[in-house]
């Protein structure tokens, strides 16, 4: 974890331009939540861990009005395109391929908040003081009917100046 955090460095200008251009590209002009989706350790099927990211996103979407970036996780990660085709509000849905690290710290800087459970962006997205959710987190609030709650301060608060 320590050697993780020592190779974190911020985004140059430059590179938080070329992520703010991809969002741009992508639709994605207001806030949004950056979501990797990855496998949960006690569901086995596949199927049912794409339509929960899918409902996630929805949920996002519906409580909140914020857009959702979908990106690979590095590890035990789900494909995001998949995801993206089960959500049923895809508007305001972008998946991002082939982010290169620093695009990717960008994205994680300026988003409204990240939810994954993929351990690497968890701790990039502490560092960086981005409001963090791991899934179990998100199923609580889901079965809370609270999902707008998880991130509805998030919403509010001002953007690095970075940004």
């Amino acid at each position: 974890m320590l050697a993780n955090l020592r190779q974190l460095t911020p985004c140059s200008p430059v590179e938080m331009a070329s992520a703010l251009r991809r969002l741009h590209q992508a639709g994605i002009r207001r806030g949004f939540v950056l979501v990797a989706p990855t496998a949960h350790a006690r569901n086995g099927d596949p199927g049912r861990e794409l339509h929960w990211w899918s409902e996630l996103c929805d949920l996002i979407r519906l409580q909140t009005g914020l857009g959702i970036v979908l990106v690979e996780a590095a590890h035990a990660g789900l494909e995001p395109a998949r995801v993206l085709h089960g959500a049923r509000l895809q508007k305001r849905i972008a998946v991002l391929d082939d982010l290169t690290r620093a695009e990717r710290s960008a994205l994680l800087e300026i988003s409204r908040g990240v939810c994954t459970g993929d351990r690497g962006l968890l701790i990039e997205a502490r560092v960086l003081q981005t409001p963090n959710y791991e899934p179990w987190e998100a199923h609580m609030a889901i079965l809370g009917e609270a999902v707008g709650d998880l991130f509805a301060g998030v919403a509010l608060g001002g953007l690095p100046a970075s940004a």
